[in-house]
């Protein structure tokens, strides 16, 4: 036994070197902070030139820093569609080249984003969002260290990209850009850490690394690594966070942490002030994950992820698939007389595929259990059926992990199965097994779970006489989905 945890302590001495020696400044962060959380910025609101001008500060900052423009440029500028406006956004982005002849082509990226809320009118006064947590506090701690690892470049294995998102308040949209438009190719990334809230250290009681446990050999991470730097880790998980920057990287199977220290702050409130941050805890974390990315830059397996496939390296996934289920009224619809039948309640499930032919465009066909019918004259008419129905959905952009979509389609059912007042239906002779009409519907999405509102339409009659009167069934399910 001892001899096997000799054996682990030299395999990990040899994986992560003695630790570097950092020592970044409060007084910087803070004046990073007190800058881009100034009033005179006013909240950095997406697409607004006080945003603009945050960006000139961190691009400012990353030269004197040593960090050097990402593709010859610190500006990645892109375009949002909202509504009939057209936003024009900017990521600030740079990169310090690894060392190793062959890790070098290979990136551990480190965001923050540096947007915020903007500005409001209340009374009569202007009100500004500062976000001096949210996230002018993630914003500067990127720039101290990407000064730490430029200084220690020499050391460095993989290459760094520093990059600060635009857009992040408004849906993941720098972000997602950076993924979308291959600033750096991603299957080139192997790591991603995103510093959201990083300001309040000391009242949070610690640091939080959401995602964490995704990597080979966390615990020297959370444990030895971080008890040289006195830091405390507070919760560590193997979670990609979707409500922030990693949610894109983490998308595309791309291991990515998000370093936290809660909510103590005003979280999305104008008291969110500079005067409030813990910069000596920043300095802590600074120079924690100054190591951390000194030390995972050199070993050659970070993460046992597959990476992003080929569909996703070349965009949004083309195949998902996923279950659901639904409950309803059913009805028949008497098209010769002046009522329509009593409803009873209806239910489905069974599973779907989504093929994607544009961002925002899809076809869903689903295979489904169903059983549905009416309150007949003979008593209650029940069927069990296979129903297959096919859609066109067409969905908003996805932000902040959600979505809305309308879709419409037809579908086709077979009645296996049923009874009329107690006894078996008739479905030789009398009534019709087969059916089909039109489908359509509406709903959302958060993340992975699908909420909607499904209507189906007969337009064949479950007569087969059609003589005795066009009777059409007609359905309304609410339904519940899963995407895997």
């Amino acid at each position: 036994m001892f001899k096997k945890q000799l054996m682990l302590a030299l395999a990990i001495s040899l994986a992560f070197p003695l630790s570097a020696q950092f020592s970044t400044s409060a007084e910087k962060l803070q004046h990073h902070v007190y800058t881009l959380a100034a009033d005179s910025l006013l909240g950095r609101g997406f697409g607004t030139p006080q945003g603009q001008a945050a960006a000139h500060y961190i691009a400012r900052q990353f030269r004197e820093a040593g960090i050097e423009p990402l593709n010859g440029q610190y500006f990645h500028p892109f375009n949002h569609r909202l509504g009939i406006l057209n936003i024009e956004g900017v990521n600030v982005a740079g990169v310090i080249p690894g060392s190793d002849p062959v890790l070098k082509e290979e990136y551990i990226v480190l965001g923050a984003h540096y947007d915020h809320l903007g500005w409001d009118i209340r009374e009569g006064d202007t009100v500004v969002y500062n976000g001096a947590d949210d996230n002018a506090s993630g914003t500067a701690s990127i720039i101290e260290i990407g000064r730490n690892l430029a200084r220690n470049r020499d050391s460095l294995g993989r290459s760094i990209v520093i990059v600060a998102f635009d857009g992040e308040e408004s849906g993941l949209i720098g972000s997602t850009h950076f993924i979308q438009d291959s600033i750096i190719p991603p299957g080139r990334i192997k790591l991603m850490f995103s510093l959201d809230m990083v300001g309040m250290y000391g009242e949070h009681g610690g640091l939080d690394l959401h995602g964490v446990k995704l990597l080979n050999d966390y615990e020297w991470l959370i444990d030895e690594l971080a008890g040289r730097h006195h830091v405390e880790i507070k919760k560590a998980n193997g979670r990609t966070v979707q409500r922030t920057d990693t949610a894109p990287f983490g998308n595309r199977r791309i291991p990515a942490v998000h370093v936290f220290t809660g909510t103590e702050s005003p979280y999305h409130q104008p008291e969110d002030v500079a005067d409030s941050l813990d910069f000596d805890g920043m300095a802590l974390i600074a120079d924690y994950l100054s190591d951390a990315n000194l030390q995972l830059s050199t070993v050659e397996n970070l993460s046992d992820l597959p990476g992003p496939s080929e569909e996703q390296i070349a965009g949004t996934r083309i195949f998902s698939a996923g279950i659901l289920a639904g409950l309803g009224p059913a009805q028949h619809n008497y098209r010769e007389e002046f009522y329509k039948g009593k409803s009873i309640l209806a239910a489905e499930a069974g599973v779907f595929l989504q093929i994607r032919l544009a961002s925002t465009v899809s076809i869903q066909p689903e295979i489904l259990y169903e059983t549905s019918g009416s309150s007949h004259p003979d008593g209650k008419f029940r069927t069990h059926s296979v129903t297959v129905p096919l859609n066109l959905v067409i969905s908003t952009p996805e932000q902040m992990g959600f979505s809305s979509y309308f879709q419409v389609g037809g579908y086709y059912s077979y009645h296996f199965e049923g009874k009329v007042g107690g006894e078996k239906i008739d479905f030789q002779d009398i009534y019709d097994n087969q059916e089909w009409g039109i489908a359509y519907g509406f709903g959302f999405n958060i993340m992975n779970v699908k909420w909607g509102v499904n209507f189906r339409n007969g337009l064949s009659g479950i007569m087969q006489d059609q003589d005795a009167g066009k009777i059409l069934p007609e359905n309304v399910f609410i339904s519940l989905g899963f995407t895997f």
